[in-house]
């Protein structure tokens, strides 16, 4: 049963202060603060002569909750001068495409599509989550990877996003296609929230979700995941690219490029805020779940429990908003690759990473005259792993 967040002590605004001052200057050109929270705004920094706005659009959730919870985002705004309007549209590409958002959260793989349907210049500027969706089957079923499941109906909640990804892992682990209309599948499109009560209804053979909307079975017992319990973005990273460590960015900070270069200072200085929400969920992570068990779709403490433990153990929240080279670079080469093999046109534009550092990330002082220091990654052609079986 959801229940109303309980910030559990002062100690926690404390700390979010605290973060707060070092975190929320952002990229070079971001404001630092360096005061308390008591302190008033004008003695806090350098602020905009007249105030900014920031249209934000982004899915429920619970590290923006918290962020406002705990009075670190009113902190951040007086200080920076800057409000951010927040929402939940529907549908977010619309909202950005249309220009009725000035930012707004979403999976990096599926921006190719805004290149495509909008007027504006996509370019990805921070990081938020790895994929953390699982393929799961009944526990009855005697699969263990995709090799297991040719021609057998899988539901997904989209062609794109998590879809893609797992398209790759077919390809790149099994020799096999997955997308929709494949020959080795049957690929089911269906509501997220539906995707693994079908897999329990036996309309379907399989899913890929995300554990957060399967709780009950994955916790009863009634339904496992496959490749171990590990998430499209760790079998990649382990299995595909050999590199554990080397997590492929799923949700991200999508903003039109010129509407950035007009705004970096407020753009930086956000970023930094939402850092501090990440470093909470680093520290936190249980005691985030049970402040915002709703966020998670789980109704009572042993799912709690069991949602926690499972996060803690394959974490999905990115340790630090800032996207460096070599992430820049490895979502670029998975972008390439998915081009290769046809998941996406050979000819689809693709956007932009366009890295904004954090202040002293490596000890320098990354700012410019004109705002946080930024540069768009190239596109390495990708390494491709030889298909293997089993």
């Amino acid at each position: 049963m959801a229940r109303r967040p309980a910030l559990r002590t002062l100690g926690v605004l404390v700390a979010a202060a605290a973060v707060l001052a070092t975190a929320c200057g952002g990229g070079g050109g971001g404001t630092t603060v360096t005061a308390s929270p008591d302190t008033p705004a004008q003695e806090a920094g350098s602020q905009p002569s007249e105030p900014v706005q920031i249209r934000l659009a982004l899915a429920p959730d619970p590290v923006w909750e918290w962020l406002k919870d705990s009075g670190t985002v009113a902190q951040w705004e007086a200080a920076h001068n800057i409000t951010i309007d927040a929402s939940s549209p529907f549908d977010q590409f619309a909202a950005f495409a249309g220009g009725h958002v000035d930012m707004v959260v979403v999976n990096a793989l599926e921006v190719p599509q805004f290149v495509e349907q909008s007027d504006r210049d996509p370019s990805i500027i921070g990081k938020f989550t790895t994929d953390r969706s699982i393929l799961a089957v009944r526990r009855t079923s005697r699969a263990e990877t995709l090799d297991d499941l040719v021609e057998a109906r899988i539901a997904v909640e989209s062609s794109l996003g998590s879809t893609l990804l797992w398209g790759l892992i077919a390809e790149s682990l099994h020799g096999l296609d997955f997308r929709v209309d494949s020959p080795d599948f049957e690929l089911v499109v269906v509501d997220p929230a539906s995707v693994a009560d079908l897999v329990m209804r036996e309309d379907v053979d399989a899913c890929i979700c995300v554990p957060d909307f399967s709780v009950p079975y994955l916790a009863g017992g009634t339904m496992r995941a496959l490749y171990g319990g590990r998430s499209a973005a760790e079998i990649y990273a382990e299995d595909v690219l050999g590199e554990p460590g080397g997590l492929p960015i799923a949700d991200a900070f999508l903003v039109d490029a010129g509407w950035h270069h007009r705004n970096e200072d407020a753009v930086a200085s956000l970023l930094g805020l939402w850092d501090a929400g990440l470093s909470q969920w680093k520290s936190d992570l249980a005691g985030m779940v049970a402040d915002y068990p709703h966020l998670f779709s789980v109704t009572d403490d042993d799912e709690i429990a069991w949602i926690a433990d499972y996060a803690g153990r394959h974490d999905w929240v990115a340790s630090s908003v800032y996207i460096d080279q070599d992430e820049a670079d490895m979502h670029n080469a998975l972008l390439a690759e998915m081009q290769r093999v046809g998941l996406l046109d050979a000819d689809a534009p693709l956007p932009e990473v366009d890295i904004v550092h954090s202040p002293g990330a490596d000890g320098h002082d990354h700012s410019d005259p004109d705002g946080a220091e930024h540069h768009s990654a190239e596109r390495p052609a990708p390494d491709r792993p030889e298909p293997t079986r089993g």
